[in-house]
């Protein structure tokens, strides 16, 4: 029985965790993509990066998404300016 409340119990954490930039794709949405739009998407895939990064580490080390736990994920934001200006340029 403590092996299957293990088992969900990791699993949840995992189903929590930030998604990588580079995995999250765009919602098509309408609208010109301007320059501050591109920076903004430059960022965020940054700061979604080491969410990422983070919330591995914090479920390897206690179990718990850290990083989007406390907001880091941008998720949402990314995939809808994927979606106007397409993936930023590295």
């Amino acid at each position: 029985m403590k092996r299957v409340v293990l088992v969900i119990s990791v699993l949840a954490g995992l189903a929590g965790c930030a998604t990588p930039p580079d995995k999250i794709s765009g919602i098509p949405n309408s609208g010109p993509c301007t320059q501050a739009d591109r920076q903004r998407l430059a960022v965020i895939s940054n700061q979604q990066n080491k969410a990422a990064t983070g919330d591995a580490l914090g479920v390897f080390l206690i179990g718990v998404p850290v990083a989007s736990m406390s907001g880091g994920d941008h998720e949402a934001e990314i995939a809808i300016l994927k979606g106007r200006c397409g993936p930023p340029k590295t």
